[in-house]
């Protein structure tokens, strides 16, 4: 059978973007990175009335009495500020540690196998032995392990009499030119800013979507233990409108990109 109108076969489409996420308070914009996947669903709430007038309670009218809207977002690329939104703490703290000098941990149970915490991280061993009148000596990688970065000695093998392990220990100084974050799980409500997606897509239409107040939170469960793919944050966005914009806007804009 012959159309009644002309195919449009040009207005096909498909919506591939880049997201950026403004910090509030900031003046300006970070990249998303890898985006895997966003979806967006608007939530009306409606009051309804169905006439009596007819033979049948028939559908009179409708009025929405409530508008809210959420956002689901996967990341595939993990910086500072997606951690952020992963931990619920935007702060910004950063480890801080003074240098110690020939400090001393003593650990008394000892047992292969067993991890033990020199309450400093970043260390270096100046000595490990039993502390004895004619000492028994702890040789690294034959009777432990350490690891300076977590401040961890990890033992592999007892020297035969030794009952007691005594490190003697230097630690370096952490300040704010190291730039190591820590975050305070659950700090806060999840992380508030701007958000916004720019399409560039090669087939059809693109725009500029920009949602100006929004909070982000972990979407369910956060994984520790990665499987046989690469990692993935899933975000859970709740949309507040914004006061400081003309009413229409108040809570997204959309504007068509001609490139």
């Amino acid at each position: 059978m012959a159309t009644k109108f002309q195919p449009r076969l040009g207005d096909y489409f498909r919506f591939v973007t880049q997201g950026t996420w403004q910090p509030r308070g900031t003046d300006y914009e970070i990249n998303f990175g890898d985006i895997e996947t966003s979806g967006a669903t608007p939530n009306l709430t409606d009051i309804e009335r169905y006439s009596r007038e007819f033979a049948e309670k028939t559908l009179a009218r409708s009025d929405t009495i409530q508008k809210d809207m959420t956002l689901s977002l996967t990341v595939m690329s993990l910086m500072r500020e997606v951690a952020q939104m992963m931990w619920m703490d935007a702060d910004g703290d950063l480890l801080t540690q003074a240098a110690v000098t020939a400090q001393t941990k003593t650990f008394s149970n000892l047992k292969v196998g067993r991890i033990y915490d020199l309450g400093h991280v970043n260390t270096s061993i100046n000595s490990a032995d039993d502390d004895g009148s004619v000492p028994v000596v702890f040789v690294e990688d034959v009777h432990y392990k350490h690891n300076s970065e977590l401040g961890k000695v990890e033992l592999i093998a007892i020297p035969a009499s030794a009952t007691k392990l005594v490190m003697e220990f230097d630690a370096a100084e952490i300040d704010a030119e190291d730039d190591i974050a820590v975050y305070g799980g659950m700090a806060g409500q999840g992380v508030f800013g701007t958000l916004r997606y720019y399409g560039v897509s090669d087939i059809g239409q693109n725009f500029k979507i920009e949602f100006w107040n929004v909070r982000i939170k972990p979407s369910g469960e956060i994984s520790l233990q990665g499987g046989d793919d690469y990692g993935q944050v899933q975000l859970d966005v709740r949309v507040y409108a914004d006061g400081t914009k003309p009413d229409k806007f108040r809570f997204f804009k959309v504007t068509e990109l001609k490139n």
